[in-house]
């Protein structure tokens, strides 16, 4: 091959691999992400149809699988989950089982966002991502003009507790473990500006 032909056919081939690199990333990434209660896992054991069904995680962050009983999968990968239960059944049922187990649909889980907002609303937060709280208050539409950037109230869902923020000091935050970051059912309230 000559030289010319080899360098056209580099410049094709790098920007097709960059091309398909995203997507194989978010693949990895749904992969790698924990199982949380009320998602809904599709399992296939390969040649056995009572054992191809969905599952919904309960509270407890369970499911009851057939000849196996019942596993907790709340806190691992769909990948960890599918090793567990083939183990289970390869211990007492079938010989060598091929089981997948995959998150069909993610429990979805919002933080609620009112006051001097343009649309109080519940804001969702998307599956493998941290919102802080200037992400939440951008996904109500962001501040209004009497907003008091100043007084920002976060309260959160399990412990009640209520934290006062300043837009000056979190705007700031360049480092993500800084972040102040919301968790599902959390509240966050921007006081008005009185005239």
């Amino acid at each position: 091959m000559n030289t010319k032909l080899k360098s056209i056919t580099a410049a094709i081939a790098v920007p097709a691999m960059l091309w398909l690199a995203p997507p194989l990333a978010a693949q990895e990434a749904a992969r790698a992400r924990k199982i949380a209660p009320n998602d809904i896992l599709a399992m296939k054991v390969a040649g056995e149809p009572d054992l191809s069904i969905e599952y919904k995680v309960d509270g407890e962050g369970k499911i009851n699988v057939l000849y196996v009983g019942s596993v907790t999968v709340v806190g691992k990968s769909s990948s960890e989950v599918a090793r567990e239960i083939r183990d289970a059944l390869d211990k007492d049922w079938i010989i060598d089982p091929q089981v997948s187990v995959e998150v069909k649909q993610y429990d979805t889980k919002y933080v609620t966002v009112m006051g001097a907002v343009a649309h109080a609303q519940q804001v969702q937060i998307l599956p493998d991502h941290q919102m802080d709280v200037l992400e939440a208050i951008a996904g109500a539409g962001d501040f209004t003009r009497d907003a008091k950037k100043e007084d920002i109230k976060l309260q959160r869902k399990g412990t009640g507790e209520i934290r006062s923020l300043k837009y000056s000091e979190l705007s700031k935050i360049t480092d993500p473990t800084k972040r102040v970051y919301v968790e599902p059912g959390d509240r966050i309230t921007v006081e008005r500006t009185v005239f």
